[in-house]
């Protein structure tokens, strides 16, 4: 919990850092779906995928994502995944007639303690980043701005049933993942975004999770000089498949 409490604190001084800055505020629906195989004692595969409206009523798409990747299950409390991953940014504002590809590498490390009625999970997220860039409204220039990005990610869920985590029982679910930017091209700031996300999982059974709740996106464009402030409505599901036990230790 401290680390949740320095991450918050960090959100903030940031925030009050950017207070001269122009603030766009903004609202969006997310829904994502998460799913994990497991076929041997170490390894498995992830896959992910998004999907972000424009506001909180699916008035159209503003991006797309998917993930693809390899974990190795070091033991049942930490793993390792390394994957590939592609963004499509629908018409926006200014590709207003086309859309915009960027394609990433990625690495992570990520970690659990859990006990009867608590998870914590926090990861180092890694990635490497190509997006298109864009000559006008209607043209994609062929080229490639690279960049990239760490991102530290801390998720602690809480237990609303006085007998534990248990399937077909509500707990509350409070995150916060910050992302920065790093490498040679980054001039002016390292600052990308903050998220801040509090909800409700339903434990569909012993391994599987239905989760919803509001997100706050804090986020800095990449000259350091506009920022926007997304309130996102966000539904996930996370499905775990094959071997994969989520058992708690006490």
């Amino acid at each position: 919990m401290r680390i949740l409490l320095l991450s918050f604190l960090l959100l903030f001084s940031l925030s009050a850092a950017a207070q001269h800055k122009p603030v766009l505020f903004q609202q969006q629906s997310w829904i994502g779906y998460y799913p994990q195989v497991k076929f041997a004692k170490h390894w498995g595969l992830w896959f992910d995928s998004e999907v972000h409206t424009n506001d909180h009523y699916f008035n159209g798409f503003s991006q797309a994502t998917l993930r693809l990747a390899a974990t190795y299950y070091n033991n049942k409390n930490n793993k390792f995944t390394v994957g590939y991953g592609y963004t499509d940014y629908f018409p926006g504002e200014d590709h207003a007639y086309i859309s915009i590809p960027e394609h990433f590498a990625w690495e992570q490390y990520q970690w659990f303690s859990n006990s009867r009625r608590n998870k914590l999970m926090q990861w180092i997220r890694l990635e490497q980043k190509f997006k298109e860039d864009v000559l006008d409204n209607y043209t994609a220039a062929g080229t490639y701005t690279f960049m990239y990005r760490a991102r530290y990610n801390i998720y602690y869920n809480v237990s609303l049933n006085s007998k534990g985590l248990l399937p077909e029982s509500l707990s509350l679910v409070m995150g916060d993942e910050l992302y920065l930017y790093y490498g040679p091209h980054i001039e002016n700031h390292v600052f990308d975004q903050n998220r801040i996300f509090l909800g409700l999982s339903y434990a569909v059974n012993a391994h599987d999770n239905l989760v919803f709740g509001l997100m706050n996106m804090y986020q800095g464009d990449l000259s350091g000089t506009q920022f926007k402030d997304n309130n996102v409505l966000r539904l996930s599901f996370f499905e775990n498949i094959g071997t994969i036990k989520f058992k708690h230790t006490e």
